[in-house]
């Protein structure tokens, strides 16, 4: 049993008023959550209706057909719709707070039983972003930690496993884009020059476009583009990269018309660059070698972080019951708790074993 002792906190001791760390920047992930096909995370909650285990999404290819000129006949001569659909199952997760009592909360002078709550809902916000990331990123490692050591890859598996990067899409020969370091060599060989560039941006917007199945870019206030999600030291070495001002003035300039422009990195050859922290990032030494696992996959000579240039529908959402808040008192009402939970399921869609709205960017990144 979890419970959470205030003792220590005592009004001779602090303010009034409790301050708690602010939410981590999630909201540059939730903005592009939605119904419509045009977001990189598409949301269904049919389940919230009807029984049942999974959602089934469609999925849309573009057209390639030549049409027809002049007066030819079309009829007979459609283009067949290049559909199909995914399927994702869905599982609960649930966290809970118990405070210590009645006498310890009478010695505090802010009220525990609500800034519970809102942890939970911090909480439970920061799981759904980091699923995300973990899903889109192919991540199989259950030790992956965060640059604090906080393992953040326990529930990587969780509603769905992740369908990892294959080892043959490293320096750009395969299907999706790993990674390609100057000597055209693999992860195996990153070393601390193979750091996060606008060139290679460039180079992943190229393959974005080239890539079959397409990775279709958004459209928002007349703009299309696709979104990169760097690791805060992949951001770092941008910043520190000598096209760095160039991007920043285009940046602003659309930010003026797009809000989801605002509070951008930069963007570049197409890309919306946004900087999160829970972009996975791999320490060797203590999370294996690989982010699919330990002597799993394409090994890593060093730290790295693996961006991620997203377009539409590069992850499904199946909602089937949205976070709930329950609170309970235990031992006779001296000890008030909370509990949140969700039911929900995340996947990454694929067509022919290949990605549909994502590729994947590792780049060195130490800390």
């Amino acid at each position: 049993m979890n419970t959470v002792t205030i003792s220590a906190i005592r009004q001779k001791l602090w303010a009034k008023e409790l301050f708690v760390d602010a939410r981590r920047d999630v909201e540059n992930v939730m903005q592009f959550m939605g119904k419509d096909p045009n977001n990189i995370i598409q949301v269904k909650d049919e389940l919230a209706k009807e029984k049942g285990d999974t959602q089934t999404f469609g999925l849309r290819g573009r057209l390639t057909g030549d049409g027809v000129t002049g007066d030819d006949e079309m009829e007979g001569n459609e283009e067949a719709m290049n559909t199909y659909d995914e399927s994702v199952s869905i599982d609960q997760i649930r966290n809970a707070v118990r405070l210590k009592g009645m006498l310890d909360a009478q010695t505090v002078t802010y009220d525990g039983v609500k800034e519970a709550q809102a942890a939970l809902k911090d909480w439970l916000v920061e799981f759904q972003c980091r699923q995300f990331f973990l899903k889109l990123a192919g991540v199989t490692n259950t030790s992956l930690t965060d640059v604090d050591g906080n393992v953040i890859g326990g529930r990587c598996a969780w509603s769905n496993t992740p369908d990892y990067i294959p080892d043959a899409d490293e320096a750009y020969t395969g299907n999706r884009y790993r990674y390609l370091n100057a000597a055209a060599g693999s992860t195996t060989t990153l070393g601390s020059s193979h750091t996060m560039t606008l060139d290679l941006v460039t180079k992943a917007a190229t393959k974005a476009a080239l890539a079959s199945p397409r990775i279709q870019k958004l459209s928002s206030g007349g703009d299309k583009f696709w979104v990169m999600f760097l690791h805060p030291l992949q951001a770092r070495d941008i910043r520190l990269s000598s096209d760095w001002k160039d991007a920043q003035a285009q940046a602003r300039e659309r930010g003026e018309k797009n809000p989801l422009f605002r509070g951008a990195l930069g963007y570049w050859s197409g890309v919306l660059l946004l900087e999160n922290e829970f972009v996975p990032w791999l320490d060797v030494s203590a999370a294996g070698n690989s982010f699919r696992g330990y002597a799993t996959g394409t090994d890593c000579a060093n730290d790295c972080a693996r961006a991620l240039l997203c377009g539409r529908q590069a992850g499904l959402y199946a909602e089937a019951r949205p976070g709930k808040l329950v609170l309970k008192e235990f031992d006779y009402e001296n000890k008030p708790g909370a509990c949140i939970s969700l039911i929900g399921g995340i996947h990454k869609p694929l067509f022919n074993s290949k990605e549909v709205g994502v590729i994947a960017v590792d780049t060195y990144a130490a800390v």
